[in-house]
């Protein structure tokens, strides 16, 4: 079976999109480029409206789509008013973006103006059609209340050592400590190859996130729970494999979807992060709800912690969106760097700090145990804790409605 003819078919098969009316709204160029005669059985009831990207749309034609593809041009303020407009009159209809380069960043900034895809120019009818699809498939799932998601806690590293899976494996727990709504806090190891968290956590089992991201259509609640690893204080870990996975094997579609799955069906998700970075690992910052950067008070740290912020702003994650975690402050009569001449170089405001206790943090780790555990009056644990509730306070636990 082709592609075409596969999508067909899922379409035929779905109440929703059988009758779906999309209207496409392009420039005569692009609105001419493709033979549309294919589409009559795919996509019933398509209208191709071409007109200039300022043009208004027509609010009878509007009216009657359920679903708009509309040509933009994001340098062009009248084209962006126009989707403005259209979002405005019609709040309820999806709108993809058709649009002839779309980088993270601008994907990003369409988002917040409230579109729900993008296709590129000129239009691939397999691209437009798989697109329709998805779009559709996600208001269906809106409608019946299913997309309901869990706060996304993205945890990155500064520098190499710097603790940040000690804090991302303690925020779940504590987190955890505190959830009474019987789903629990999730931890995904994203650090494919030296992913250490279910080690820090002693959680046993066999599955991985490998298994999630290699699941294509078989990927649901039922394997999800499959490869859930549970542990102490209400928390799952979804573990990196066992043996090394190259970052470049993971597709990003397969890792947002997994996101979105997981966070369906718990309270709070926990991400640790690699340290190198990749265009899929970027992409899960864009999804989460508060990326939290780990740093030191040290040169080295806020050095790389500068290049890593430049990075994020690049894709559009800038501003408040990142918080600082200073770790292992010590209390010294005489300090070179305090945690603000960290905000104040970085720019970003620092969620709070941790306070150093080794050995205990360490071994505690060595032995699958947290910080409290071993002693229940730790500081570390205490300031973590600490940490967890302001987010918890700005980020109320999601999951099923």
């Amino acid at each position: 079976m082709s592609t075409h003819e596969h999508l067909q078919f899922n379409l035929k098969e779905s109440d929703v999109l059988v009758c779906a009316n999309v209207l496409i709204v392009a420039s005569p160029k692009h609105a001419e480029a493709i033979d549309w005669s294919e589409s009559s059985d795919a996509l019933p009831g398509l209208v191709v409206l071409p007109c200039e990207n300022t043009a208004a749309v027509p609010q009878s034609a509007a009216e009657a789509a359920s679903l708009i593809v509309l040509e933009i041009d994001p340098h062009n303020r009248r084209s962006m008013d126009r989707l403005g407009e259209l979002k405005r009159k019609l709040p309820d209809v999806p709108v993809v973006a058709a649009l002839p380069d779309a980088s993270v960043a601008l994907v990003r900034m369409l988002v917040r103006e409230g579109v729900d895809d993008v296709v590129s120019l000129p239009f691939k009818f397999e691209e437009l059609l798989e697109t329709a699809a998805d779009v559709m498939a996600q208001k269906r799932n809106k409608r019946h209340g299913d997309t309901r998601l869990a706060p996304l806690f993205a945890v990155v590293r500064s520098i190499g050592g710097c603790g940040a899976t000690s804090i991302a494996t303690h925020l779940a727990s504590a987190l955890g400590e505190n959830d009474n709504s019987g789903r629990g806090v999730a931890i995904i190891d994203l650090d494919l190859q030296f992913g250490a968290v279910a080690d820090y956590m002693a959680a046993t089992g066999r599955g991985s996130i490998a298994d999630l991201l290699g699941a294509d259509e078989r990927l649901d609640e039922e394997l999800l729970r499959s490869v859930a690893r549970p542990c102490a204080d209400n928390v799952s870990v979804f573990a990196a494999p066992d043996a090394i996975m190259p970052l470049e094997s993971v597709e990003t579609d397969r890792l947002l979807h997994m996101l979105d799955l997981v966070r369906q069906h718990y309270s709070y998700v926990v991400l640790d992060l690699p340290a190198n970075w990749t265009s899929w690992s970027l992409s899960a910052l864009t999804a989460a709800s508060s990326v939290l950067m780990v740093v030191e008070l040290s040169v080295a740290s806020l050095r790389q912690a500068r290049r890593r912020l430049d990075l994020f702003a690049s894709v559009g994650i800038e501003g408040d969106e990142v918080q600082l975690i200073v770790n292992r402050t010590e209390r010294r009569m005489f300090k070179t760097i305090d945690v603000g001449d960290a905000a104040q170089t970085l720019g970003r405001p620092v969620l709070g700090s941790v306070t150093l206790e080794d050995p205990l943090v360490s071994t505690a780790q060595d032995q699958g145990l947290m910080a409290h555990q071993l002693n229940r009056k730790s500081k570390f644990q205490t300031d973590v804790r600490t940490l967890a509730a302001t987010l918890s306070a700005r980020f109320p636990a999601g999951g099923p409605a």
